[in-house]
């Protein structure tokens, strides 16, 4: 049986939206879409505005319009560029890593009650999935050498 595009996407939206309605996951939190995107940002290494701006796709006026809120949120701190007086980088603060670490852990413990309701057919069929995914999907120095190269254009 041949399954169609469609078919996938609609498959992975009715599993987003399980995720997304789990109480476990999301219980408590109280951000934006963009928010949580800049705190899983923020947790690979910390960054200056301007570069957390174009991670996520923004405006530099609205990079910096979301790290003033989160940080008055207490979920992101500034420290000074130890090469640069002038400039600053934000980074998780202690309350926006834990924030981070139970979003995971909540995640980690759906997926696992998920995998151990699968039959053995299903657990490879899902390795599988897995594997492809991560043949076909950026590497982390791909990633890497595109954030290398887009602050060397500055």
């Amino acid at each position: 049986m041949t399954t169609t595009d469609s078919e996938l996407h609609e498959l992975v939206g009715q599993w987003r939206e399980r995720m997304a309605a789990s109480p476990d996951a999301w219980t408590g939190v109280d951000l934006t879409f963009t928010q949580l995107r800049a705190l899983f940002v923020l947790g690979r290494q910390p960054l200056r505005v301007s570069d957390l701006a174009k991670a996520l796709a923004m405006s530099l006026a609205s990079g910096s319009a979301l790290s003033d809120r989160l940080v008055r949120q207490g979920l992101v701190a500034r420290h000074p560029d130890p090469t640069d007086r002038r400039s600053v980088f934000l980074h998780l603060a202690p309350s926006g890593a834990r924030l981070l670490r139970r979003l995971d852990h909540a995640q980690t413990a759906q997926l696992t009650r998920a995998i151990r309701l699968m039959n053995e057919p299903e657990r490879r069929a899902l390795e599988t999935t897995l594997r492809a995914f991560l043949r076909i999907g950026p590497t982390p120095a791909a990633a890497w050498r595109r954030k290398t190269a887009s602050r060397s254009k500055v």
